[in-house]
């Protein structure tokens, strides 16, 4: 299978292949142990994440069912007609090239990802300056469907990574993908959410959305010192606001 025609199967029939792979990579973003001063930041807890938070540390079984609903859970308070006749419907196909994410002063290349021959999920590499991946059987970023973009918070020969500071974004900031046709998908952030490694929700994060979503990820919560692991991950989701 072409890496085209997985992107047009887009969401539970693609990430069910990969999800195992992809937990995987969730799980080794960074493995290597905090030795520096600083500490990422962790996203707010608030009503709205509390139980995913706090489910996330009790260790469990992976999320087995896609929710009923998955696509912008974060924002739906909004009126769907106002909602609907506001947000871009979707690009045509087109791989990112360059993330900037002003709020937390990221402005990063991006590379391809695939997998591994052992089916596991590639990451970009560590050092100074790495950039982040697009993991290239995801939608491109603009295209409908969630859009997966990882990348490494921080090593302990490098310090802070180029999503160090993901934790730190709040809903309603904004990030903008560049693309290879030279078009820009302007996404608006709905949530920032941290889960538990032994208990990612991999439909929810991966699944099937009916709009144009990206989902960046990398790792967060406590340092284990004994495992040199992080024990969550922070997954930041948004949907396409401008298309231009």
């Amino acid at each position: 299978m072409t890496d085209k025609q997985a992107r047009t199967r887009r969401g539970i029939n693609v990430w069910a292949v990969t999800g195992l792979a992809l937990l995987v990579v969730a799980a080794i973003l960074i493995a290597f142990g905090l030795l520096h001063d600083q500490s990422p930041p962790q996203p707010e807890a608030d009503p709205g994440t509390a139980s995913a938070s706090a489910e996330s540390h009790s260790p469990s079984s992976p999320a087995t069912e896609p929710p009923e609903d998955k696509a912008r859970s974060a924002g739906g308070q909004a009126d769907p007609t106002t909602d609907a006749e506001q947000s871009p419907k979707g690009m045509d196909a087109s791989a990112p090239i360059r993330l900037t994410i002003p709020s937390i002063d990221v402005d990063t290349s991006i590379m391809g990802l695939g997998l591994t021959e052992d089916d596991v999920l590639e990451v970009p590499p560590l050092g100074k300056d790495a950039p982040a991946g697009w993991y290239k059987r995801s939608p491109t970023p603009g295209e409908v469907g969630p859009s997966l973009i990882v990348g490494h918070v921080d090593s302990a020969k490098e310090g802070p990574a180029v999503f160090f500071d993901l934790g730190g974004l709040q809903p309603e900031d904004t990030l903008t993908v560049t693309r290879e046709d030279d078009s820009k998908a302007t996404f608006s952030i709905d949530d920032v959410t941290d889960y538990g490694k032994d208990s990612f929700p991999e439909y929810k994060v991966y699944g099937n959305t009916t709009d144009p979503e990206i989902r960046l990820i990398t790792c967060g919560g406590d340092f284990n010192e004994h495992t040199g692991h992080y024990e969550d991950n922070i997954v930041v989701t948004g949907h396409l606001v401008d298309d231009n």
